[in-house]
């Protein structure tokens, strides 16, 4: 997937990852969404969640269905944040949070389902 954030730093346990990103300026997903006010379109954000899902978790179907999504706050250009992933292995689901250390941006799950 083009247009990545960059990472930061990446903590890794057996529970869940956290990493810390950069939203660059520059990211090309700002592009055109909007002339007047960027901000990171919230396909972009499950797009990036469901990347980092199958790099660090394996997740090798493609997501099914999204569950409780929401979108809080918008997140702008040069935003530091962090992704939290907690992986279910088990029930082949992920849940992921952008996030600072105050607030919530946004978060939601991703079902990849069965494994094929």
């Amino acid at each position: 997937m083009n247009g990545l954030p960059t990472i930061i730093k990446q903590h890794r346990d057996t529970e869940r990852s956290e990493l810390e990103i950069l939203v660059e300026a520059g990211n090309p997903w700002f592009e055109g969404h909007f002339p007047q006010f960027a901000i990171l379109p919230g396909v972009v954000q499950i797009g990036w969640a469901e990347h980092f899902a199958r790099a660090l978790y394996g997740f090798d179907t493609g997501v099914l269905t999204l569950e409780q999504i929401k979108f809080k706050r918008p997140i702008l250009p040069g935003a530091r944040l962090t992704l939290v992933l907690k992986p279910d292995m088990p029930a082949q689901k992920l849940r992921y949070e952008y996030r600072d250390a105050d607030t919530s941006y946004s978060a939601g799950t991703l079902n990849f389902g069965p494994k094929a």
